[in-house]
């Protein structure tokens, strides 16, 4: 199994005012998703679903995306970003679980899953199919907007 972890897409940090789960994506970052979606669509026949974190950023992108590829599309609060109060620890765990029921629920080598979330979600990604536990001790892992990062079942790299 192939799960794609994609950042979302260039997020509108202008308005302070806005909650940050209410942030949309900006124009550049329609078109970064719209791009991102071009090239997964050559592999589109192999992605069986999209798990997206609630934020509207985050949808937004999953949503643009999935114009190229006709998944359905979860939301999966466990994307969130860090909550307040809520240490690393506890966010790698939320994060891992989530990850975890997805890998047991679609795990064939065929299938492909893509999850949107946010940049700093991608260490428990890194985390998880490397075998590392969580910790308050593990490195801070930070993803590109749009950039897409493969992780494989198998441990293979193809």
């Amino acid at each position: 199994m192939k799960v794609i972890y994609v950042h979302h897409a260039d997020r509108d940090r202008s308005n302070k005012s806005i909650p940050r789960f209410s942030q949309d994506i900006t124009e550049n970052g329609i078109k970064e998703a719209n791009l991102l979606g071009l090239k997964l669509e050559k592999v589109k026949d192999k992605v069986i679903a999209i798990y997206t974190s609630p934020y509207l950023r985050c949808r937004h992108t999953a949503d643009i995306i999935n114009k190229y590829i006709n998944a359905p599309i979860y939301d999966e609060e466990r994307f969130n970003e860090m909550q307040s109060g809520e240490t690393y620890l506890e966010f790698q765990k939320r994060n891992m679980e989530a990850i975890d029921k997805i890998v047991k629920k679609y795990d064939n080598d065929d299938n492909i899953v893509i999850c949107v979330t946010s940049g700093v979600n991608l260490g428990p990604f890194v985390f998880y199919f490397n075998g590392i536990k969580p910790s308050n001790n593990n490195t801070w892992v930070q993803g590109i907007t749009c950039s897409p990062v493969l992780f494989t079942t198998d441990g293979k790299v193809f």
